[in-house]
């Protein structure tokens, strides 16, 4: 705690993480909450994420119409094994 190479910054958020979800919240608060300072981290570069990673693309619900969150739930538990 005594570094002197420590540095302080104030923010109303921080978002740790800079991959999908973490990008799509800080996004959507700074939409909403213009008055509020949010600062995101990331543990490498600004260009690396977990989500570049992810073998089988990024899932989510667009379409309401063909699409809900419980066959999503259903969809993401049966391509990890139940995991």
């Amino acid at each position: 705690m005594g570094n002197k190479n420590s540095k302080t910054n104030n923010t109303d958020i921080l978002v740790i993480g800079a991959g999908v979800a973490g990008l799509s919240f800080a996004i959507r608060m700074a939409e909403k909450r213009p008055d509020l300072t949010i600062t995101v981290i990331t543990k490498t570069t600004e260009k690396e994420s977990n989500t570049s990673y992810a073998q089988g693309g990024v899932a989510a619900v667009w379409d309401h119409d063909i699409d809900n969150y419980k066959k999503h739930i259903e969809d993401t538990l049966d391509a990890g094994d139940g995991i």
